[in-house]
């Protein structure tokens, strides 16, 4: 009896040993390595990571190559920005000779008689999946027109940033038009840009090949490091001696130096398994909570960033801008893992819950653009929401728009 027992565990054994070996050997015929070396499956990339010195030095080459004609271009205060006076997305997307998107030119001194209002962020601010009429800045003076308020609405995002990008973006040219509300557009997955410096670590695949600079915090206090970002003429070279450099440190998403103590992962199937774990787990709310840089450093620049703007005599307002996958999640019951920023938003600032504005029924992709960003129903419900948001506050005199004297004075209709 025992002997009959042994024997069926060594066939088990043996089995699943034979089943577990094709299956390696299936991920290892069936993936893909890149020029880097670097191992994919299934659109899985699996560890251990390698650094992209080769797919870093074509996208440097091709910008280089094509610096004339590029449309995103190097900027040392802020990694990268919009090339002024040129078209994006098969001429929807119309860039300003300041660099913003607008088909209109705007003078440093507002107008005396219209209210200015400036919005800053990344591509959900910017509006990638929608044509200049459609986007949500434009869609904010529409509805306030309607209201018989006279503004004109900046659109200061740009693709790709971080909070820390929006906030430079504020400090470097922002301020200089003299706005009398500050819009920032809080797209939360903009909390796990705030600790990468390096673009091309962040996405695999096509991005934007510089680097940015990345604020970190400090006995408390707000520090910028990668400034002036380093400029493409000198990336490669940081690449290939990345381990011993500065920034190496600081660089969230450099994990070839955590994989030393994973000695399994030298098979590519428990690699796979452990990816695929890890995407089905998804953030966890201690990730982005008040004891993690995540939280801490979002909180602090969005501080500092109101901050700044109370000081040049203007009215900070912060809006939710949630991504759909974020949405739902949500709507299927979840919890989200960004709940300790946005209650401290919504207790601390002028704060615009767009989320919720958007029920279930916009959880149909008709609704999402191409690339994920909002689609010209969403553009335009986002524009109204803000825009009742901000006439309520002229309304219940919570503004102080401390460039007039009475809200007459934008009126339509005066």
């Amino acid at each position: 009896m025992f002997r009959r027992i042994l024997i069926n565990v060594l066939i088990v054994c043996i089995s699943l040993a034979l089943a577990l070996m094709l299956l390696e050997v299936i991920v290892r015929v069936a993936g893909t390595v890149d020029a880097d070396g670097q191992f994919s499956f299934l659109g899985y990339t699996l560890e251990p990571y390698a650094l992209p010195i080769n797919r870093l030095k074509e996208g440097i080459d091709a910008y280089l190559h094509n610096v004339d004609r590029a449309t995103i271009l190097y900027d040392k205060g802020t990694g990268w920005a919009y090339r002024p006076n040129s078209l994006r997305h098969q001429g929807t997307f119309t860039v300003n000779s300041s660099g913003l998107r607008s088909q209109q030119e705007y003078s440093r001194e507002p107008l005396p008689d219209t209210l200015r209002i400036a919005a800053f962020g990344d591509s959900y601010t910017a509006g990638d999946d929608v044509n200049d009429e459609q986007v949500w800045t434009n869609q904010i003076k529409l509805a306030l027109q309607q209201q018989g308020i006279r503004a004109e609405v900046m659109n200061f995002g740009v693709g790709g940033y971080d909070m820390g990008q929006a906030f430079l973006r504020w400090r470097a040219i922002g301020q200089q038009f003299q706005p009398d509300i500050v819009i920032f557009g809080f797209q939360p997955e903009n909390l796990d840009r705030n600790v990468n410096m390096f673009r091309i670590l962040y996405i695999h695949g096509p991005s934007i090949p510089f680097s940015k600079p990345r604020f970190i915090v400090n006995d408390g206090n707000l520090e910028l490091i990668n400034v002036p970002a380093l400029p493409p003429e000198q990336m490669v070279a940081t690449f290939e001696a990345f381990a011993t450099h500065p920034l190496a440190a600081y660089e969230d998403y450099y994990r070839s130096r955590d994989i030393l103590s994973k000695w399994w992962l030298s098979s590519r199937l428990a690699a796979f398994i452990y990816e695929v774990t890890k995407a089905q787990e998804g953030a966890s709310e201690a990730d982005y909570g008040p004891a993690s840089e995540r939280g801490t450093l979002g909180k602090a620049i969005v501080d500092a960033f109101a901050a700044d703007v109370a000081e040049r005599n203007a009215d900070f307002f912060v809006v939710h801008l949630p991504l759909p996958q974020h949405m739902a999640h949500i709507h299927r019951g979840g919890q989200s893992p960004y709940r300790y920023l946005l209650e401290y938003l919504r207790e601390t600032y002028r704060y615009i819950p767009f989320d919720e504005s958007l029920g279930p029924e916009y959880m149909d992709e008709r609704y999402w653009g191409p690339t994920g960003h909002y689609g010209a129903e969403v553009e335009a419900l986002l524009g109204q929401t803000v825009a009742r948001a901000i006439s309520a506050c002229i309304e219940e005199q919570n503004c102080s728009l401390q460039r007039f004297n009475d809200p007459v004075q934008f009126a339509i209709d005066k």
